[in-house]
C-alpha cells in the first residue's frame, strides 16, 4: 500500500472487524463493520489528499450545485432550525458558498462559517458579509461555548475525524445549543445505488463507487451511536429531498418520491426512510 491511501478503524467501536460491502478495481473498499454496522471506506485517501479535494470542491462549473440545487431544501432545514432556536450565534462547517446564510440575515442572527475552499470562502465573504474562517473548524479556535447553533449539512461523511470534529463541535457549543446535521438517506441510497432499481435506471447493477471522496455511509443507527459516543442526543429526525439541480420529468419524479418518503417517514414514526436526505437535530447530554 502506498502513501496514497491509508487504513483506519471502525469511527464507532475502534475496532477493524469488518466484512467487504463494495469491492472496487482499485485498493479501496466500501466496508461494514461487523460490531456495529458502520459502512465505512477502507483503506481510503489519505488524509491530505481529503485536504486537497475539499481545496478545490468549489469551483467556477459548479456553483450551481451550492446555489440553485440545495437553495429549496436549505430554506426548509433553516426553518426546522428557527423552530428550536430564534436567534443568536450560529456556525455552518462546510458553509461552501454561503447560501445556507441566505435564511439567518436579521438583527437576531450573528453569522460564522468554515470552509476549505479558498473560492467558497470569497463568495460567502462578498455575498453576506459573513465572518468565514479558510481551514478547519479545528485550526480556527473559536472560544468554548459560543454558538447557540452548528450546523454540518451534507458534509459530515466527507471528513476523515467526525468524532474529532464532533467533540470540537460539543466544545464551542453552548449548553443549551442545537447541532444539526444532514446526511445522505442510507436506504436510499442502498435502494438507489444498487440492484434492481440502478440496473434500470444506468444499465449497471452498482453505483457505488471505492473511487470516491465519500468516506462513511452513515445509517440512522449508526449517526445516533456515534453521538452518543461523544455526549450528543438526537432530538428530532426530518426527512429531506436530495438534490433538485433536474427539471422536467426528473424533477417530477424527485418531488414524488420525497412526498413517499415523508408519508412513510410519518406513518412509521421516524422507524424508516427512503429519504434521499436525512436532517438530524442533537443537543449535549445532561
Amino acid at each position: 500500500m502506498d502513501d496514497q491511501f491509508e487504513y483506519v478503524n471502525c469511527l464507532i467501536c475502534g475496532k477493524d472487524d469488518t466484512e467487504v460491502f463494495v469491492r472496487g478495481k482499485g485498493p479501496a473498499r466500501i466496508v461494514k463493520c461487523r460490531n456495529d454496522g458502520l459502512l465505512y471506506l477502507n483503506p481510503r485517501p489519505a488524509s491530505i489528499r481529503v485536504r486537497d479535494f475539499h481545496t478545490e470542491y468549489v469551483r467556477n462549473d459548479n456553483l450551481d450545485m451550492f446555489t440553485l440545487f440545495r437553495r429549496e431544501v436549505l430554506r426548509r432545514e433553516a426553518d426546522t432550525i428557527k423552530s428550536m432556536k430564534s436567534g443568536g450565534n450560529l456556525l455552518d462547517i462546510g458553509c461552501a458558498t454561503g447560501t445556507f446564510f441566505e435564511n439567518f440575515i436579521g438583527p437576531t442572527w450573528h453569522l460564522y462559517g468554515v470552509e476549505t475552499s479558498p473560492l467558497g470562502v470569497e463568495l460567502a465573504r462578498s455575498r453576506y458579509g459573513v465572518e468565514v474562517f479558510c481551514g478547519t473548524l479545528r485550526e480556527v479556535g473559536y472560544p468554548s461555548a459560543f454558538f447557540d447553533v452548528v450546523t454540518i449539512l451534507d458534509t459530515l461523511y466527507y471528513l476523515p475525524d467526525p468524532r474529532a470534529e464532533l467533540m470540537e463541535i460539543k466544545r464551542v457549543l453552548k449548553d443549551e445549543g442545537v447541532l444539526a446535521i444532514e446526511i445522505p438517506g442510507l436506504t436510499y441510497t442502498l435502494l438507489r445505488d444498487r440492484g434492481p432499481v440502478c440496473w434500470a435506471l444506468d444499465g449497471k447493477w452498482s453505483r457505488m463507487s471505492t473511487d470516491s471522496w465519500h468516506l462513511y455511509y452513515f445509517s440512522q443507527s449508526t449517526l445516533s451511536l456515534l453521538l452518543s459516543s461523544v455526549g450528543f442526543r438526537v432530538v428530532k429526525a426530518i426527512p429531506e429531498q436530495s438534490s433538485l439541480g433536474r427539471r422536467g420529468v426528473a424533477r417530477t419524479l424527485n418531488d414524488l418520491h420525497f412526498a413517499l418518503a415523508r408519508l412513510l417517514f410519518k406513518a412509521t414514526a421516524g422507524r424508516f426512510s427512503i429519504a434521499g436526505k436525512e436532517l438530524y437535530l442533537a443537543t449535549k447530554m445532561k
